[in-house]
């Protein structure tokens, strides 16, 4: 039997295919919570693409700030060669420190709401993002209503599918499938859970 108010999830989790609007979805709740003055902050990835529109890596942006932006990921072939690069994913090199810089101070915010666009492969090269993440999510102190983006359950590394199956499973989190046909409602869909 639902108890009144068990309907409200903790936190909520968009997950779908690369491009389908995720971040999009994250920077239109950003912008609702900034019309109403809510406490909130948190931060984005961004693809960045060359003047000719291809897609040449990712920047990690704060969103209270924009211009507090770093270079999460860029193709192999623009980076150093002689530079050793611990971690990669597919073609892209990821700059760990960059990420840590701009996210790790975000997760410890004392805010009411948090946006961490994302949990996904890059960033959970970062042990201690991975572990603050998992306090937010499972830890027992009182934390901050997160909306986040997640991979689909299938293109999850082999080394996070504990994580990743501990999020699914927790009746507490809503998992929303981003689609072209939900994508414009859902800003205003997840608003409206602590409105």
């Amino acid at each position: 039997m639902e108890a009144g108010g068990a309907s409200r999830p903790l936190h909520v989790l968009l997950t779908g295919p690369p491009g389908i609007g995720k971040t999009t979805v994250c920077k239109k709740i950003a912008s609702i919570l900034e019309k109403r003055g809510s406490r909130f902050d948190g931060f984005y990835t961004e693809e960045v693409r060359d003047r000719s529109g291809s897609r040449i890596g990712f920047d990690i942006v704060g969103v209270k700030d924009p211009e507090k932006r770093l270079s999460l990921a860029r193709l192999k072939n623009l980076t150093e060669a002689q530079k050793a690069f611990k971690y990669q994913v597919g073609n892209y090199r990821v700059f760990l420190d960059n990420f840590e810089v701009i996210a790790l101070p975000i997760l410890d915010l004392d805010t009411d709401i948090l946006l961490v666009d994302e949990i996904g492969k890059m960033e959970l090269f970062s042990e201690n993002f991975k572990k603050k993440v998992t306090d937010i999510f499972f830890g027992s102190s009182k934390k901050a209503f997160v909306i986040g983006t997640i991979p689909q359950i299938h293109k999850v590394p082999q080394q996070h599918a504990v994580l990743f199956k501990k999020l699914h499973a927790d009746e507490r989190i809503k998992i929303l499938n981003v689609t072209h046909g939900n994508r414009n409602n859902l800003p205003e869909k997840i608003t409206h859970y602590f409105s």
